[in-house]
């Protein structure tokens, strides 16, 4: 596990029920695409330059200019005897997050003097930078994600464009937190003064996918804060381990001449409402206050709580079908007298016939988070992902709650059955003994599955989400990853000291145990809303608010008395919603990713 806390509020994706797939439209050019011309051919209108050693605002030597309709990038020698590490960005006004960039660029001349080799035909565009008013003067590189543009040697060796370098930021490749400064694309080499169309689509703090002459060469996600390869920089602008959903865009003056002639945007993010008259049909990330409608017309306004699927949590074409297996009835010697159902989920690439050790996933309540028809379709969601190469193969096990009966009760359907709380809402070992002595090797019969406890994660929601962290606070030696949604870290499992037993405590004791117990190698990620419940067993939001603390404040401590071992792994994601489990749904996919982050 990675030794430093992760801890960052994952971005809300949330787009209004409301707009229904019959609503008619209001604007007829729905389908047109607005692009936005950044550089109009005439002058540096609504770009500003930062060039290292030098003020905000300083196109020192003219380095930026326009001419003949290019904007280019230029040093004259009686500007520039040495270039001296002057690195240079040109920034445009505003900020965007969800977007498509459109460069269209050649490399001319020859290098300045006393530039480094490495720089040798090569430029970019920074992606989600911030505010460069931010900038210290010195500062060489903005805080970004580079789409590196390079032109080729001329020498017969490949060279690519539209690779990835990351000064000051990290992003996954893969699957698996990229630990290297640049990625190259698989573009052809471009020698030469050649016109060159690189675009870039940038989907938030999700994926960014590069196109060289309308192909794709690279794709890449979860963008965000950490690394190196960035000197003298305001470090309140490089928080580790957040995600970047969005930021400034610039262009490169990296000590070799360059002519940019088109740089175009398509905004990605708009009014999705479709009775609006701004609606268009190609935004992928709603934003309610851009809409604007005809007068008398009403807005499909977006309650609190309402989340809609996306993509990779619903059938998509061409992708392998993996198979539900069950259900299947358990009796548990831990829990005598009580029978459950569980299903596996098997991956289409898991090899039945020449199996390798797949990674764990142990969702609770089960009945819920394998509905096709639900919030959660957790088995869906790994469907998608690991055709995706972004989750490892990985076997699912989802089991229900117990019930006091020989058989499982036909007509519980979606509901918990009666033995929930006590196997839930317990802080000792008994469930974790449950799955791991009796139930996961009879999954293990059938699947060969890892023996490696961080490729095993477990999950859940409400109580079944306390339930899952139990397992592993109990047993870090078997599950170190856990996803826990509305999670119930509150009293229900207390019970008062009667009959000459001690008092029972409830999950409202685990801020306490996180505080003041050495740190124990578990990745965690958080997820709850602010309208959540509040009743005689505690208030969800607040408790879950006090497991971020808890958490925060164990790695502080640690790091404040230099102790060397791991970390708490902490994600969070708070939203408006109530007890449900649709926000947790919709974040599901970007939850998996990171879960299994550096498999």
């Amino acid at each position: 596990m990675r030794p430093n806390t992760i801890a960052a509020a994952a971005a809300l994706l949330f787009l209004g029920t409301a707009f229904g797939q019959q609503a008619p439209l209001a604007n007829p050019d729905a389908d047109k695409r607005d692009w936005i011309v950044l550089f109009n051919g005439k002058d540096l209108a609504g770009w500003t330059p930062k060039i290292a050693k030098h003020e905000l605002g300083d196109n020192v030597g003219n380095t930026f200019r326009v001419e003949n309709g290019l904007l280019e990038v230029r040093y004259d020698k009686d500007k520039y005897k040495t270039f001296d590490n002057q690195f240079g960005h040109l920034f445009w006004k505003e900020p965007y997050s969800y977007y498509r960039l459109v460069v269209e660029y050649r490399f001319v001349g020859k290098q300045v003097a006393g530039a480094p080799d490495w720089a040798l035909r090569n430029s970019g565009a920074m992606l989600h930078s911030p505010d460069p008013r931010t900038m210290p003067r010195d500062q060489n590189f903005p805080i970004s994600i580079e789409a590196q543009l390079l032109g080729g040697n001329s020498d017969g060796k490949p060279r690519s464009t539209a690779n990835m370098c990351s000064p000051g930021t990290e992003i996954v490749f893969q699957g698996k937190l990229y630990d290297g400064h640049c990625l190259n694309s698989s573009s052809p080499t471009f020698d030469g003064e050649q016109w060159v169309r690189a675009e870039f689509e940038v989907h938030g703090s999700g994926t960014i996918t590069h196109y060289v002459n309308g192909q794709k060469v690279l794709e890449y996600e979860q963008s965000q804060y950490g690394g190196g390869a960035v000197d003298n920089y305001n470090s309140t602008t490089k928080p580790d381990g957040q995600l970047i959903e969005g930021g400034y865009i610039s262009l490169q003056s990296e000590s070799h001449p360059i002519d940019f002639r088109k740089v175009e945007l398509l905004n990605l993010a708009g009014c999705m409402d479709k009775t609006a008259s701004n609606y268009k049909s190609y935004y992928i990330k709603h934003v309610p206050a851009d809409c604007k409608f005809a007068e008398g017309v009403k807005p499909a306004m977006r309650r609190a709580g309402e989340y809609t699927l996306m993509a990779d949590s619903l059938p998509q074409e061409g992708i392998p079908k993996g198979a539900l297996e069950g259900p299947f009835e358990f009796h548990s010697k831990n829990f005598p007298n009580t029978v459950r159902r569980y299903w596996i989920f098997v991956p289409a690439q898991y090899d039945r016939k020449k199996p390798k050790p797949a990674n764990l996933l142990v969702f609770q309540d089960g009945q819920r988070a394998t509905n096709p028809n639900g919030s959660l379709r957790v088995p869906q969601v790994m469907e998608n992902l690991t055709a995706k190469g972004q989750m490892p193969v990985t076997i699912g096990v989802f089991i229900t709650p117990g019930n006091l009966s020989e058989t499982y009760p036909d007509n519980l359907g979606m509901s918990n059955p009666n033995h929930r709380r006590e196997e839930y809402d317990a802080l000792d070992d008994t469930y974790a003994r449950f799955l791991i002595d009796e139930l996961l090797p009879e999954v293990g019969s059938k699947y060969k599955l890892t023996d490696d406890p961080e490729k095993r994660a477990i999950g859940g929601t409400s109580s079944g989400a306390i339930c899952a962290f139990t397992v592993a606070w109990n047993r870090p030696d078997y599950f170190r990853r856990v996803i826990s949604m509305i999670g119930s870290y509150t009293s229900i499992g207390y019970a008062p000291a009667s009959d000459g037993k001690p008092m029972t405590p409830g999950g409202d004791l685990y801020p306490t145990l996180i505080r003041k117990n050495p740190i124990k190698p578990i990745r965690i990620y958080l997820q709850d809303g602010d309208k959540d419940l509040s009743n005689e067993h505690g208030n969800w939001f607040l408790a879950n608010q006090q497991m971020l603390s808890a958490f925060e404040y164990a790695n502080a401590k640690a790091d404040k008395d230099g102790k060397l071992g791991v970390r708490y792994e902490v994600r969070h994601s708070w939203g408006d919603g109530a007890h449900s489990d649709q926000h947790g749904g919709v974040l599901l996919p970007q939850i998996l990713r990171w879960i299994w982050t550096n498999d």
